[in-house]
């Protein structure tokens, strides 16, 4: 009788760890971060960059000084995280919204097109909610395999340009702005992003940013909407 009761137990407390499992999908990082915007305002001078890690990286109210720029990235995030979270962003109705997500989707195993229903989704629901909000749509950048880190990202490349020619063709049928970054971090010769710009083959260093910076300068300073 004692080892059923003790049985029944142990069931229920494996059960309740597997709920809280299923109720928390994303990292700790991302619930500290995410709560922490939460507390942060959000209005309609703001420019919020809205991302992963590579956007979590950047200090953009430096790079950008004196332009309300305000930074809304989490490392490790997702097309579902993210989404999650523009309950955050949306009331406030910002200025514009610089978009960069999937790379982690596909880590985690997501197909082109449930990587490519995300951030659609992701970019209705700011039309929908926040209609005011001009939105720019990043390209994913591209990775490189040589230095030996995050392999479950870097071997990705064939699906990142996918995804790319996806969003890029759903920006122009919806008259929206699609920013292609990748271009500008590849080598020459080949689809792999130039190692003077990475240290890991995915996240960006210093001179990464300065060139991010040159390519979206026009888009934080003017009204263009298209390129």
């Amino acid at each position: 009788m004692n080892l059923r009761l003790y049985a029944l137990n142990l069931l229920f407390v494996v059960l309740a760890f597997a709920t809280v499992a299923q109720e928390k999908p994303f990292s700790t990082f991302y619930y500290q971060r995410a709560s922490l915007f939460e507390k942060l305002p959000v209005d309609s001078t703001d420019i919020i960059f809205l991302g992963n890690s590579i956007t979590n990286g950047a200090e953009w109210n430096e790079l950008f000084p004196d332009k309300h720029v305000k930074n809304r990235g989490i490392s490790g995030d997702r097309t579902t995280g993210l989404y999650d979270r523009l309950n955050a962003i949306l009331p406030g109705q910002p200025k514009k919204i610089f978009l960069l997500i999937g790379i982690n989707d596909l880590q985690h195993g997501a197909s082109v097109d449930s990587v490519v229903h995300g951030i659609i989704r992701i970019a209705e629901r700011v039309k929908t909610e926040s209609p005011n909000t001009t939105l720019f749509i990043q390209s994913i950048l591209p990775v490189n395999d040589q230095f030996g880190k995050f392999p479950n990202h870097t071997n990705k490349g064939p699906e990142i340009i996918e995804i790319n020619k996806h969003i890029k063709r759903y920006c122009l049928e919806n008259k929206l702005t699609f920013i292609d970054l990748y271009k500008y971090f590849k080598n020459k010769d080949d689809e792999k992003m130039n190692p003077e710009y990475t240290n890991d083959g995915l996240h960006l260093m210093g001179d990464g940013y300065l060139i991010w910076i040159k390519v979206v300068q026009d888009y934080i300073e003017t009204k263009k909407e298209r390129r």
